[in-house]
């Protein structure tokens, strides 16, 4: 090539357009032209699978010395200072724990932390989102404590305990809840009917808490769920794995094609993501990229179907270690969750705390890119978007806690909420993945109140959290149909009905904040009105027991209630005739609707 007199070879071609670009991109950069480009082409800018959003935050411009101090008062000091990590996801159901410690390094390191003035200097947090890598570091004693879900519980410490050689992972704490940032996000239509999400591929972690929260709906929808990852079935829910909440938010914003068996044509077919099970920052994360979707020929704004908003008891941050290192330190064990738990406190009743303080710890902690204090300050509290929630988390002060065990109202640990997470969710797993779960520990070996119950002079000055009316998120949640059997002529609850009322019970404990339409319905043998009425007595007559299932009067009660009905035999179950004696059985059933 020549240019001008002077003669180049094409290695000094290729060497001259290299530099020209090169001044050309530190040009845009320098200008700031590329960052727009960049935030929406490239969302995945580092090993630790940061999100680059518009409106980014640099980490590097908060400053520790410039944030107010610790407003909590410590406990009393211990002398017992062991060497602790703590493995945290990315989840601000931690942020009273990391308020506690102080900052990314060790609690020593912040003078004015809760744990550093309780005398505990050598506590340090490690964000970790794979459980799995969190138990090998338990069984290792590179971590001393370690976090799950309610609903994920049974799997992890099931997974811990092989690792421990027997059933010593004991759960002790629970930091929070998630609020909403867990959740199915798909085409809207599926808030109105959620039938219409039959045959649907989702992207998520299999098997973990955002896959439960949409099998969990599915199977409370009697949709069926096919567990094949292979495999398409037009009738299921079908799902598409990814490692963690960030990669499903980032395929199904890259519209990812995905190639499937057919189960019903036995046929490979290239199948679209139609919906995403994920968390905080990746729902954010999921809208911003993708605000409608293409579902069986229809453009449909991409709305958050269902959440932890309103199976608000579904996921409780659990906090777990080993027996044998939780008893050699019960001094420490108990003093880091006085802090938690007054932190908490803290953050519950005065939201600048959280604005001025955590929400940049809770940054500095996450360490992701361009989230900074705004950013988990907005997604804490939740923030409707275009009609889209997004966010949700809150945190447990001493009084919740003490709830969900069953302390306060001295349930057996067996019927608390943390059982039905625990098991509800487990039982379901291994059902449809049996070789991730063979067999379930039970509740009562996996979770030791002694730590909790050692603080009782603990206190809240807030109450336990009690569902509210349903917000932005409104639409129909859940309709099941449960067959409740009673005696001819008789509104009595029969006590060969029980097992049905209390799987009533976990759904409406698990869906708190939720209201409730208990309908009831009978066969068609004897008069209109007979049955009508009977209908509405039987319905009352199961609402009474459920009320009465819950002793603490906070997660079922008629500030829930919307309705109880009888609709005798007028509404029998579609194709039903009421002509045989399996289809007139049928249509005496209880329907349960969760708005």
């Amino acid at each position: 090539m020549r240019i001008g007199r002077l003669e180049l070879r094409p290695g000094g071609v290729i060497l001259i357009l290299l530099v020209m670009a090169g001044l050309v991109f530190a040009g845009l950069k320098q200008l700031g032209l590329l960052d727009g480009l960049t935030a929406k082409l490239n969302p995945d800018t580092g090993s630790k699978g940061s999100i680059v959003l518009e409106g980014r935050e640099k980490l590097e411009n908060i400053s520790l010395a410039n944030l107010p101090g610790s407003a909590v008062k410590a406990p009393e000091k211990t002398s017992d200072n062991p060497e602790v990590v703590i493995g945290i996801w990315t989840w601000q159901t931690v942020s009273g724990l990391i308020d506690a410690v102080g900052g990314p390094g060790k609690s020593g390191d912040y003078p004015n932390s809760c744990l550093c003035q309780a005398g505990i200097t050598n506590t340090k947090l490690v964000v970790e989102n794979d459980t799995s890598k969190q138990s090998e570091a338990l069984a290792t004693d590179r971590m001393q404590f370690v976090t799950t879900t309610g609903d994920q519980a049974a799997v992890d410490i099931a997974g811990a305990n092989k690792l421990l050689r027997g059933n010593k992972a004991k759960v002790v704490w629970s930091g929070g809840y998630s609020f909403g940032e867990d959740c199915l996000m798909g085409p809207e239509s599926w808030k109105r009917d959620p039938q219409l999400a039959r045959g649907s591929v989702v992207v998520t972690a299999v098997p973990y808490c955002d896959w439960n929260v949409t099998v969990n709906w599915a199977v409370d929808n009697q949709i069926p769920v096919n567990p094949d990852e292979q495999v398409y079935d037009p009738d299921a829910i079908n799902f598409v794995n990814a490692t963690d909440h960030i990669e499903a938010a980032q395929k199904y914003a890259a519209n990812a094609k995905v190639s499937l068996r057919n189960r019903a044509t036995g046929k490979s077919e290239e199948r679209q993501l139609d919906a995403v099970a994920t968390w905080t920052p990746g729902d954010v994360m999921a809208f911003k990229a993708r605000s409608s979707v293409d579902y069986k020929g229809k453009s449909e704004k991409l709305q958050k179907i269902v959440s932890t908003k309103e199976y608000s008891y579904m996921m409780p941050n659990i906090l777990f270690g080993n027996e044998d290192w939780l008893n050699k330190h019960r001094d420490y064990v108990k003093t880091l969750l006085r802090c938690i738990a007054r932190s908490n406190e803290r953050i519950k009743t005065d939201e600048n705390y959280f604005r001025d303080r955590v929400s940049a710890l809770n940054a500095l902690v996450f360490n992701m890119e361009g989230m900074g204090p705004s950013f988990w300050n907005t997604y804490f509290k939740g923030q409707v978007e275009n009609g889209v929630p997004l966010g949700g988390s809150r945190v447990n002060n001493i009084a919740e806690v003490r709830h969900l065990f069953g302390l306060d109202s001295k349930e057996p640990l067996e019927r608390s909420i943390f059982a039905i997470t625990y098991n509800d969710h487990g039982k379901r797993l291994q059902k449809l993945l049996p070789d991730r779960l063979p067999s379930i520990t039970p509740v009562s070996q996996v979770v030791d109140l002694s730590f909790i119950k050692d603080i009782t002079d603990e206190q809240s000055t807030t109450g336990v959290y009690q569902a509210k009316d349903v917000g932005q998120n409104q639409g129909t949640v859940v309709k099941s149909n449960f067959q409740i059997s009673f005696d001819s002529g008789s509104a009595k609850v029969k006590p060969s009905e029980i097992n049905t009322l209390q799987d009533i019970r976990s759904l409406l404990i698990r869906a708190t904040d939720t209201k409730i339409i208990v309908e009831g319905h009978t066969d068609n043998v004897g008069d209109d009105a007979t049955n009508l009425r009977l209908s509405k007595e039987r319905a009352q007559s199961v609402w009474q027991w459920l009320k009465a299932s819950d002793p603490s009067g906070i997660n079922i009660n008629d500030k829930r209630l919307e309705n109880v009905e009888g609709y005798g035999a007028y509404r029998p179950l579609p194709g039903n005739q009421n002509k045989s004696d399996t289809e007139k059985a049928a249509n005496r059933r209880v329907v349960i609707i969760l708005k």
